[in-house]
């Protein structure tokens, strides 16, 4: 009988992911369901797909779409995944998601274990090939040598594209998760000292990134990188830091929406359908007109029309006189109604993945820096770079299952050699390739 895969979720992470296991399905011996309230015209390709339409609210339904499989795979929102999690563990099915495992998910580690089925955390792109990745060089490097300094970012991008999207960047994920990115701050490791970043100086602390053959990248602080020293098992690391990549320019300019309140999820705003990109932009700030507002900018914030953040701001329309369409919500959710208009992609666009460590150790009282990273293109808009980076690593996962008939219990991350040798090995047939440079100091 063959094995029952259920992927919960059918967003813009999902294509690779059933591409692949579908196109797997015979050597694999599963069959494929997808539920979702959202059916994405790019599953009419696969006919021996089933198709369940869901909505998550139907615990009922749920549960009877998941019953007796294999594989619960979830590319839902994080908030969802407890609740997905629970249902797994006491009806004694394997579950796999892309998100970062949290401690209300860590208290069903004994649930997991009693009924002897497996859950698999962090396993896409950030997290998930980022782990990997770097313990493959952290494990070989510890061997004879001491790491000291350890940074890792990674972004998803578009091409950039000075003319058409000064940003470089488009909504490839969660849109409103980018627009309340770094809302709790970030805390890392830098020469010794720990380093607690506020939001509001999040996108100001951010790191110019070099990679051979590219214009250049920056790199903002991201999250808990303190727990990684233990994670990672870098004992006598005095640099720890991970963070989010963009294109030059995002950081300074993003910096400037939360200075001027507009990332806010707190606040409230009402619109009576006359509100416009320029009203909204200039609601704190209050100018009689846009050439005031520019005024404004360039006195107050340093803001040039020569600059990135002016081209930024307006290619985005925030000097506009377009309507927005939403009446009421946080300011957050005005920001994201303007943003969409330029930051949906389009059948034209291609996205791009772009993830980099950076270490430096000693061996033999000579320090050296290896350079690694990885840079991946999107095909189109529906089979895209983010797609690919997180998608793959979850099939691959599940092909390794299947045919070396690993048995696991409990909650696991992919830090260990015998999951992210076979994973990463895998990848690289794929595509997913790092490229490392190393140079003496």
């Amino acid at each position: 009988m063959s094995k029952k895969i259920v992927i919960l979720g059918a967003g813009k992470s999902s294509s690779f992911l059933i591409k692949y296991l579908y196109n797997n399905r015979n050597e694999l011996d599963i069959s494929l369901n997808i539920a979702s309230d959202y059916r994405p015209k790019y599953i009419d390709d696969f006919e021996e797909i089933s198709f369940i339409n869901l909505d998550i609210k139907d615990k009922e339904k749920l549960l009877k779409v998941i019953q007796d499989s294999f594989i619960v795979v979830s590319l839902l929102p994080p908030f969802l995944h407890f609740e997905i999690a629970e249902i797994c563990s006491y009806n004694k099915i394997n579950m796999i998601t892309a998100s970062y495992l949290d401690d209300k998910i860590k208290t069903l580690e004994k649930t997991f274990v009693d009924n002897n089925c497996f859950l698999f955390m962090e396993m896409g792109l950030d997290p998930g090939i980022d782990h990997m990745s770097a313990m493959k060089m952290i494990d070989k490097l510890s061997v004879s040598s001491k790491i000291i300094e350890f940074e890792s970012y990674t972004g998803g991008l578009v091409k950039l594209d000075k003319e058409n999207n000064p940003w470089g960047y488009k909504f490839t994920w969660n849109p409103m998760n980018v627009i309340l990115a770094g809302a709790d701050g970030a805390n890392y490791l830098k020469d010794g000292v720990n380093k607690s970043i506020p939001y509001e100086k999040i996108f100001k602390d951010f790191t110019s990134i070099v990679i051979p053959g590219e214009e250049g990248f920056e790199g903002y602080p991201n999250r808990n990188s303190l727990m990684y020293k233990d994670l990672y098992k870098l004992k006598d690391i005095q640099t720890l830091k991970r963070g989010t990549l963009r294109h030059k320019g995002f950081c300074e300019t993003w910096s400037l929406l939360i200075e001027l309140g507009l990332t806010s999820n707190s606040k409230t705003l009402y619109n009576n359908k006359k509100m416009t990109f320029f009203d909204f932009f200039n609601h704190k700030i209050k100018a009689k007109n846009a050439e005031d507002l520019i005024k404004y900018l360039d006195k107050k914030h340093g803001v040039k029309r020569t600059s990135l953040v002016y081209k930024n701001l307006e290619w985005s329309g925030f000097f506009s006189n377009k309507k927005i369409p939403i009446v009421k919500g946080k300011i957050s959710d005005f920001l994201l109604s303007v943003l969409m208009d330029k930051w949906t992609l389009s059948d034209g666009d291609i996205d791009l993945i772009v993830m980099t460590h950076s270490i430096v150790y000693e061996s033999e009282k000579t320090q050296n820096k290896i350079l690694s990273y990885l840079k991946i293109e999107g095909e189109d808009n529906v089979y895209t770079a983010m797609s690919k980076t997180v998608g793959l690593p979850i099939a691959v996962l599940i092909e390794h299952i299947i045919k070396n008939r690993i048995q696991k219990k409990g909650i696991h991350l992919p830090f260990s050699k015998d999951i992210y040798q076979p994973i990463l090995k895998k990848l690289k047939k794929l595509g997913v390739e790092f490229t490392e440079i190393e140079t003496n100091i």
